[in-house]
């Protein structure tokens, strides 16, 4: 090997290490000081206990996430968030490296993948733990990984890039509506070599082999968390493996979305999308794609599969939180962007404009972006002083009297869960998710604890409604004691038929995704 090749691979290694630990020092400085809210404390509390969390249950990040509770910095909650932190950072040097494979410019490449760093939703996504940081990075190894080998395939990385898709599907299943776009990727370089058999064999067999990190459900069935047993499901039998993995309990928002709903959708999504970049990485981008596609048509089509196979899935999914579920479309922006750059760069009359290289004028202009993402969205990304959930969750454990029971939402059980089951505090409580709540049951569920003499708690009474049933609001936290009181019968009018879901949202909360 030439000495020019290493040189290039060792200051291409030494500027995808600058690009990572920039944005870490950055959301170190912003990440939540300890547990966060809904899912956070769901995964936290999950990677802690090794447990089994919503469907599909997500068993690498738990695995990965509970070597970052052995850290010896803060609580369990900001060990945990260090994972996304940590993540979101390795992914933005992974996004370099993909972009070098497209671009000359080292400084632009770099400066590339701090622009997206610092945008908004992948921030968001950083300080906090949550599984979209650590989808995201390896939504960027396999680009990478792509874009590096698709001239250069042989067996030994067939199987190994496969193996990683696999082992990915373990973090987050939406990888899948990516498959073929990584797959025009892989093929569509020279020689075709998957038109021999041995390479689609050796394909499927490291898929299969890194998807089976879901053995870790049944492995962990009998963990004190198991959300999939709390729904019903037991992962220990076939059918109740293949319910939790396939997603279940999410199945009805699936491809949920109206037909005459979907334009607002896809409007919403050019907006954030529009705001994410700050408008000038949209134009750019579109630019770029157009400029690059007749030279590269083969790489772009591809990139075309990524973005839309994922765009498509997530308009169709009906959950209110999607916005941090597309940052693989974010991140395949960001290298239309850096080719848009480079070649808005090179017009004449912007470098005689700048007096300087196309290679410095693209630089420049792309740092700048990076810079302004940076201090625009700073204040909205930082929630270095949020203890609010920790806060909430321990306002309500404070107003439980001993053996009490808490039947609550996704924003509360999962912090009350953490404070039992991570820091031993207030065992004795039992806390219910109206979530795995069957429609309606919410109320026989009240009843039965109260038949037992425990006292009971709750922080979403319009979920509850019966005539049997009272509310007493307590001082210092947001919860009502549920009393019994003498029966009436039931009628249209004193009765309001809900959904334990529909009451949840109506407090403005978010169910699980």
């Amino acid at each position: 090997m030439s000495p020019e090749p290493q040189t290039k691979r060792g200051a291409d290694g030494a500027a995808a290490i600058l690009a990572a630990l920039v944005p870490l020092v950055v959301y170190l400085r912003t990440m939540a000081p300890t547990v966060y809210g809904l899912d956070s404390a769901e995964l936290t509390t999950g990677a802690y206990l090794l447990g089994v969390v919503h469907s599909p249950g997500s068993p690498l990040f738990l695995l990965i996430g509970h070597v970052f509770t052995w850290l010896p910095v803060g609580d369990v909650g900001y060990r945990v968030n260090l994972l996304s932190a940590c993540s979101a950072a390795a992914a933005a040097a992974f996004v370099f490296l993909a972009v070098r494979q497209l671009v000359e410019q080292r400084l632009l490449a770099l400066g590339t993948a701090w622009y997206l760093a610092f945008s908004y939703y992948f921030w968001v996504t950083a300080v906090a733990a949550e599984l979209y940081s650590l989808h995201a990075l390896i939504v960027a190894v396999l680009l990478w990984l792509a874009l590096r080998w698709r001239d250069e395939l042989d067996l030994v990385r067939v199987s190994t890039f496969a193996l990683l898709f696999g082992v990915g599907l373990g973090n987050h299943l939406s990888l899948c509506v990516l498959a073929p776009g990584y797959a025009w990727l892989l093929a569509s370089g020279r020689g075709q070599p998957w038109r021999r058999g041995r390479w689609w064999l050796a394909a499927l067999t490291g898929a299969l082999l890194g998807a089976s990190i879901y053995l870790y459900l049944p492995l962990r069935a009998d963990s004190p968390m198991n959300y999939a047993r709390d729904y019903g499901i037991d992962v220990k039998t076939w059918s109740g493996f293949w319910a939790a993995v396939s997603g279940r309990m999410f199945a009805s928002q699936y491809f949920a979305v109206p037909v005459a709903q979907l334009p607002s959708e896809l409007l919403g999504y050019a907006h954030r999308l529009w705001s994410n970049f700050l408008g000038i990485g949209c134009l750019i981008g579109v630019a770029g794609l157009v400029a690059d596609f007749d030279r590269r048509r083969d790489v772009h089509v591809g990139l075309l599969l990524l973005f839309f196979g994922h765009l498509a899935f997530m308009l169709t999914y009906d959950v209110p939180d999607k916005e941090v579920m597309l940052l693989p479309t974010y991140l395949v922006w960001a290298l239309w962007t850096a080719i848009g750059v480079g070649a808005l760069a090179d017009v004449p009359l912007l470098r005689r404009a700048s007096r300087a290289s196309a290679a410095t004028t693209a630089a420049a202009l792309m740092l700048a972006m990076a810079a302004t993402n940076l201090v625009v969205n700073f204040a909205d990304a930082d929630i270095s002083d949020d203890w609010s959930a920790r806060v909430q969750g321990e306002a309500i454990c404070a107003v439980l009297p001993p053996d009490a029971v808490f039947i609550g939402a996704w924003n509360d059980v999962p912090v009350l869960e953490y404070l039992r089951w991570v820091e031993a505090r207030r065992p004795d409580v039992e806390t219910v998710n109206l979530f795995f709540v069957r429609r309606g049951e919410g109320d026989d569920v009240a009843r039965g604890h109260l038949s037992e003499g425990r006292a009971v708690f709750t922080s979403v009474p319009a979920a509850l409604l019966a005539n049997d049933l009272s509310f007493e609001p307590q001082p210092g936290c947001a919860c009502s004691r549920v009393l019994a009181r003498p029966f009436f019968p039931l009628d249209s009018g004193n009765r309001v038929d809900r959904d334990p879901l529909i009451g949840i949202r109506d407090f403005g909360e978010l169910a699980p995704n």
